[in-house]
Parts: structure tokens; sequence; C-alpha cells
């Protein structure tokens, strides 16, 4: 087919466009949201895993180099606690003891449900420089200089539910009386 018909089709190929980065930029964005956001869940999970624990005796042997750090706590309220308010929140003030080592503690926030003298109770929170907002309604205070202000409270519990003897006994292992 020549003629005029034929001159009006132009059957070459046209050059190829080239794609829109635009378009291959979105998925790789949502890509890279996605890592991102599994990325900081790991790190926040971790971090919290890591916390280190002790027991007062060693939390308090070892204040200078947990400075602000946040650690958990293991040890046993001795009878005495101050209900308070702190900053604005309310907040129990109360004296915790293991191996016969005393820390003052300011717990901003509810107690946990369990929570009494004599129980032993983990913590969580940083070593606090200053004053004892309660302190003279304690017992028997550590009255150092510092406090433990803490915001997570678990009452240690097992299947061995002991009498109130046993509560005294670990109160007296403390060197005070309930």
């Amino acid at each position: 087919m020549t003629g005029p018909v034929a001159d009006e089709f132009d059957l070459t190929p046209s050059p190829s466009r080239p794609e829109s980065s635009g378009r291959r930029a979105v998925p790789v964005l949502v890509v890279l949201l996605v890592v991102a956001a599994i990325v900081g869940v790991l790190v926040k999970t971790l971090g919290d895993a890591t916390l280190v624990f002790h027991g007062v005796d060693a939390a308090v042997e070892l204040r200078s180099d947990l400075g602000d750090d946040r650690f958990r706590v293991v040890g046993t309220p001795l009878p005495g606690l101050v209900e308070t308010r702190v900053d604005g929140e309310s907040a129990v003030v109360f004296t915790l003891c293991s191996a016969g080592a005393y820390a003052d503690v300011v717990h901003v926030g509810d107690p946990a449900e369990l929570f009494q003298p004599g129980v032993p109770v983990v913590l969580q929170g940083a070593w606090t420089a200053g004053s004892v907002p309660g302190i003279a309604g304690l017992d028997a205070p550590a009255a150092d200089g510092w406090h433990l202000r803490t915001d997570h409270m678990v009452v240690k519990h097992d299947n061995d539910y002991r009498v109130e003897e046993g509560r005294q006994a670990d109160i007296a292992a403390c060197g005070a009386t309930g």
C-alpha cells in the first residue's frame, strides 16, 4: 500500500517515556516507615527489658554508679506509710529494706493492690537527692538525703502465702518492729 493513506500512518516506534520516579518512591517510603516503626518498637521493648534489678542493699551500695538511671529494686516495705502529694500527684512514702540496708521511697501514683508493710515489692525508678516529703511520719527512715522516686510497683508474690508472723519476721530481719 502506497499512496496518500500509507503516508498518513507513521508506524515507527516512539521513544519510551522514562518512568515517573514518584511512583517508585511511594512504596520505598512506605517500606522505610514500616522498618523504622519496627526498630522503634524493638528499641523501646529491649530498653525496658534491660533495666537492672537490684536488692536495696546493692542499690544503696551502687548509688553513685547508678546516677539517675532507672532500675528495678526489690525489698520489704517497713511499717509507717505516709500518703501525700508530690508534683500534684498522689504518692506513698515509705522505707524499703533488704539485707539490713534501708532506702526511703517516694512512689508516685497508685500503689499495687496488695501493697502493705512486710510484703516484698519490686519497684522501678531512680535515685533522687533531696528531702523526702512526709519523712517525719516514717517509723524507721533511712534519712540519708536520698530517696528512690518510683512510678511502677509490683507486689512480689508466689504461692507461699505467709501468715502475719511471716511478714513480721521479714520486717524484724531489717531491724524494725511492726
